[in-house]
């Protein structure tokens, strides 16, 4: 289908969508016909001299996908292309398993043609605007051929690493000098030898003027940079959702998009749908919710691609999170996507899916997507991330080098991920920031209540309080994990599983309130194993060994120490 602008959107069918209770927006792509259409045409090619332009003699690719948002074309023999391209638009291909697109400056893949003949509007709807951050240039005329170089990697393995990052969001250059010392310069030159990175939304937090600096850091790492946006990604001066992400096109491309590496199809989404300036979608100026033109180029996107490969959906915000201990009592949910039964019916010819989003800064969530779901394949997680930016750049106390603590609401560190990608398997290590002892463990074990101080400033030395635990955040942890602890060095039993606030966070949070570094109220966690204390425990020095299995196989270990005094 083509598409109409909604600067020419005809006033028939505004008044439609107003009667019949359809957004413009959802009408405005993909469903009505465009008479600004413009037929664009190019090669996607190997650029053997990688001097990303198609000189004589370099061939064409064939079969790779060609999108503008909508349609969905594909190469022919030749590496040529034709398809329909409208102002405003932007045409994007689908890097092909194999070959990698061209990358500008700040390893930021060059997979992408904006068509803004005149550049970003500055009356939409009938609405004059000055945007605040800079946007789209006008772009002129389309040219009369668009080509998109690859560069081949030969004998490419379907076993490679990446990076996830959830959420930098930094909002003042301080919280970007905190990026650069907890994420960036840990990942300068690409220790983990990662083949590339991607950040699912909010790459800053509402000030867009960071980008550039932003970009800059992150091209320390030596790997191409992925991105889509989030809810701090908004110009929030557009009336309506189509315009939302300007600033963001400006830098990173388009807000949906796919490509392959390995055997797994990458997807990402853009769930974060604007309500326009100075409306809501029930009180929140956004909501998860995939759009019916997204969906519609997903569906075309994937008839393209083998059943058998691994398809990850990255996205802002989660899907779907939840969780609940055995007990049923004490059920946990955050942030989720309104549509995504949708999105499932789309999946289904796939049996090897894994989704990773963002978004909440309180928890990080492993949910299983099965029957209960609506879903009938093989079940796959749904991870929403523990973020690089935690509870936030000023929140918790700050270190030697000035950088806050950050811990999340459910007392994960802050951090990212190392995926490990294997054929059509993946499995996902979440790294906290390596300045503290959390890196090195993966876990926190307390004792929950605390031993009871006997009048000095006494760390775990006290008297043991009548129902004693011992309590084990497993970070990035879930339900289906196994953890086990041994006391004393006997044998190991298995800790009970509970959706419960972290205690450690808890008394953090009391210790906070009226400091520059104040937290958010702790919130109930989905990582988090218990086991009781003998109440006839004798004084003296206690040793504590904690051994974790996760569903992925990885194993974690965890150590403690306390001493028990004698009640006087």
């Amino acid at each position: 289908m083509k598409i109409y602008p909604i600067t020419e959107f005809p006033q028939q069918l505004l008044l439609i969508a107003t009667l019949f209770g359809v957004s413009s927006q959802a009408l405005a792509r993909c469903d009505v016909e465009n008479v600004q259409d413009e037929t664009a045409t190019g090669y996607v090619f190997l650029d053997q001299n990688q001097n990303k332009l198609r000189d004589a003699g370099e061939a064409g690719i064939a079969a790779v996908s060609v999108s503008n948002g909508c349609e969905v074309v594909r190469s022919d023999a030749q590496g040529r292309y034709q398809i329909s391209l409208a102002p405003t638009e932007i045409l994007f291909i689908s890097q092909p398993a194999g070959y990698t697109v061209a990358l500008d400056e700040f390893n930021i893949p060059r997979f992408f043609y904006s068509h803004y003949p005149q550049g970003t509007p500055e009356i939409i709807a009938g609405t004059s605007l000055q945007w605040r951050w800079p946007v789209t240039e006008a772009s002129g005329p389309l040219p009369a051929s668009i080509d998109f170089p690859l560069n081949r990697i030969d004998n490419q393995s379907a076993r490679f690493t990446a990076h996830g990052f959830a959420d930098p969001q930094a909002k003042f250059e301080l919280g970007q000098d905190m990026v650069r010392e907890d994420l960036v310069n840990t990942l300068i030159a690409n220790p983990y030898g990662a083949s590339f990175g991607i950040t699912v939304g909010d790459v800053v937090y509402d000030t867009l003027s960071l980008y550039d600096r932003h970009k800059e850091m992150m091209s320390l790492m030596d790997m191409p940079q992925w991105y889509l946006p989030g809810n701090h990604d908004i110009n929030f001066e557009s009336p309506n959702a189509t315009f939302a992400n300007e600033t963001y096109k400006r830098h990173f491309g388009p807000t949906y998009y796919s490509f392959n590496q390995g055997n797994v199809h990458f997807v990402s989404l853009n769930n974060v749908e604007y309500a326009g300036a100075g409306k809501n979608f029930e009180g929140e100026p956004y909501r998860g919710y995939i759009p019916a033109d997204q969906l519609l180029w997903l569906e075309r996107d994937l008839a393209n691609v083998d059943t058998q490969k691994l398809i990850v959906l990255a996205s802002h915000i989660p899907f779907i999170t939840e969780a609940e201990d055995q007990s049923g009592s004490e059920k946990a949910t955050g942030p989720f996507t309104e549509n995504f039964s949708q999105l499932l019916e789309i999946l289904t010819p796939f049996e090897n899916i894994y989704a990773i989003a963002g978004h909440d800064t309180s928890n990080s969530w492993k949910v299983e997507v099965n029957h209960s779901h609506g879903w009938s394949g093989q079940p796959w997680i749904a991870h929403t991330l523990a973020e690089v930016r935690g509870n936030g750049w000023l929140t918790g106390i700050a270190d030697p080098r000035g950088v806050r603590d950050a811990m999340m609401q459910d007392g994960n560190p802050n951090g990212f991920y190392l995926f490990q990608f294997d054929n059509s398997s993946v499995t996902p290590e979440f790294i906290p920031f390596p300045y503290g002892a959390d890196a090195m463990n993966r876990m926190r074990i307390v004792l929950d209540p605390p031993l009871r101080k006997t009048g000095d400033n006494s760390i775990n030395r006290g008297e043991l309080q009548a129902g004693s635990k011992v309590v084990v955040n497993l970070f990035d942890g879930g339900a289906r994990d196994q953890v086990y602890l041994s006391l004393n060095n006997a044998e190991p039993i298995a800790m009970t599983y509970k959706v419960r606030t972290d205690p450690f966070v808890e008394s953090t949070y009391l210790a906070l309130q009226d400091t520059d570094g104040t937290m958010d109220r702790p919130t109930r966690s989905s990582h988090i194993w218990e086991l009781p204390l003998p109440d006839s425990l004798p004084a003296g020095l206690n040793r504590v060994e904690v051994i974790s299995e996760d569903e992925f196989g990885q194993t974690r270990r965890g150590a403690m120490s306390f001493e028990v005094l004698a009640s006087p």
